[in-house]
């Protein structure tokens, strides 16, 4: 009866912390794991070069529109320098960024519409 109220007692506290996880934390490695976290695509344009961080590495600090037509402020990391005015799709979880590609073409049209 006490290993069950313990067990009990554990399960509600995991599920408590993952909860205020993915409402009060907002950080990568908290994005990246919380199951309660939809990924979404948010479009970028570059248009400044990225801040060189080592001999292989450039930092983007941008401002993206989501899906849903919100902007949203984007960091991510890039091994090279990215082509201004290549518009690139970014696979996000909040600020966690998964991955990234150039849509030279597959951009919706009301998207980008907004990056002018």
């Amino acid at each position: 009866m006490k290993a069950l109220k313990i067990a009990i007692g554990t399960l509600v506290v995991a599920v408590l912390i993952i909860l205020s996880m993915s409402l009060l934390v907002k950080n990568e490695l908290a994005d990246m794991l919380n199951p309660f976290i939809h990924q979404k695509d948010v479009f970028v344009k570059i248009d400044q070069t990225g801040k060189k961080i080592d001999q292989k590495t450039y930092e983007y600090v941008l401002e993206g529109i989501n899906e849903d037509g919100k902007k949203i402020k984007i960091t991510f990391t890039a091994g090279k320098q990215l082509r201004e005015g290549a518009y690139l799709k970014v696979d996000t979880k909040r600020t966690y960024v998964k991955a990234w590609e150039e849509q030279p073409t597959d951009i919706p049209s009301s998207i980008r519409d907004k990056f002018k």
